[in-house]
Formats: structure tokens, C-alpha cells, sequence
């Protein structure tokens, strides 16, 4: 398996997971961030990632359960000791240096009893424009023409943003604004 997968592969890879928890039980929630929402969700032709980034205060798991069947989908499960880890990865996130801002999770779809949510857009490009590298700005492009997502609702997501996120968003809204309509 290569490190980065395409859209099709994470869906397969998302089936494997759902497969792999009990039938029964509650719902797993997990609110996905990151360049999965873009692929999963906007269909960014040829891009790819090496992992699904995972907001836990967006979700609602049990974290056992979701972990072993991760694993079992033969996925890492959260590495912590590799920065790059040699395969496809489910990482947990937290708030901290990632920020998305306050949002309420939009229902994506459902496999079995996995359920998958994601970030309003304007809150996702604004999370991207906070990180600012370039391939996070070629995903904000393409998500900003696709969803048409609107420079205003980004600025009005940076608001919930801490400092220094806040600021960098802001100081970034001029590629959304001078590169897209």
C-alpha cells in the first residue's frame, strides 16, 4: 500500500474500519479535518494523503474501540513517535496548534456504524489558511472555487480562532481573495 491514498482508497479504507467495529453499539462519530475532508468530500482531482485527521472535539467515539479497528483495517491508529510514519495513519487531533475554529459538524455519510462528519467549509479554509504551507493554499483554491465558499464566512470563522491562529488567517485571506472570484 502506498503512503498517500486517493479518494477511492480512503473510502475503501473507511468500509475496512466500519467492518472491523461490532455490529452493535452506539454510533462512532468522527469529524474528519484536514486534506481527507478535501479529498473525501470536494473530489480535488489527483490529490492524495497519508492520513485522515480526526477532531475530537467534533467526534464521539470510544477510543478502544475505534483504535482496534483502525489497526485491524491495517491503519496506524494516532502514532505519536514518527513524524512520518511509513503507512496510512488515523490521527486524533486536538485543539491546540491545529485550530478550526467553533463549528457544529455537518453529517458526511454513514458505513454501518461509523459515522463521518466534517467541518463547514469556511471553517475548514480558514483551519488551512491558519497553517498557511502551499499545499494547504492550493487546497484552500480549490475548495473555495468548488464549494464556493466566500472570503466573509471565512474571515467570520477566523473570529473563533485563538491568537496567533486569528491573525494568520486573516493575514492569508488575501490569496482567497486576490486568486479566486
Amino acid at each position: 500500500m502506498s503512503t498517500l491514498l486517493n479518494r477511492e482508497e480512503w473510502l475503501d479504507q473507511l468500509e475496512r474500519i466500519a467492518a472491523a467495529l461490532p455490529a452493535c453499539g452506539v454510533p462512532v462519530k468522527i469529524c474528519l479535518i484536514g486534506s481527507g475532508a478535501c479529498l473525501l468530500e470536494a473530489g480535488m482531482p489527483g490529490r492524495a494523503s497519508h492520513d485522515l485527521d480526526v477532531w475530537q472535539p467534533g467526534s464521539d467515539f470510544d477510543l478502544g474501540e475505534l483504535r482496534r479497528a483502525v489497526i485491524q483495517a491495517g491503519l496506524l491508529f494516532d502514532p505519536r513517535s514518527a513524524l512520518e510514519p511509513g503507512q496510512p495513519y488515523v490521527q486524533i487531533v486536538n485543539p491546540g496548534p491545529t485550530q478550526v475554529g467553533a463549528f457544529e459538524p455537518v453529517f458526511w455519510a454513514r458505513f454501518g456504524r461509523l459515522h463521518v462528519y466534517l467541518p463547514p467549509w469556511p471553517n475548514w479554509v480558514a483551519a488551512k489558511l491558519a497553517r498557511g504551507e502551499p499545499q494547504d493554499i492550493e487546497d484552500v483554491l480549490y475548495v473555495a472555487k468548488s464549494q464556493r465558499v466566500k472570503a466573509e464566512e471565512v474571515e467570520a470563522c477566523a473570529e473563533s480562532f485563538p491568537e496567533p491562529a486569528r491573525h494568520q488567517v486573516l493575514e492569508n485571506l488575501i490569496y482567497l481573495r486576490i486568486l479566486t472570484p
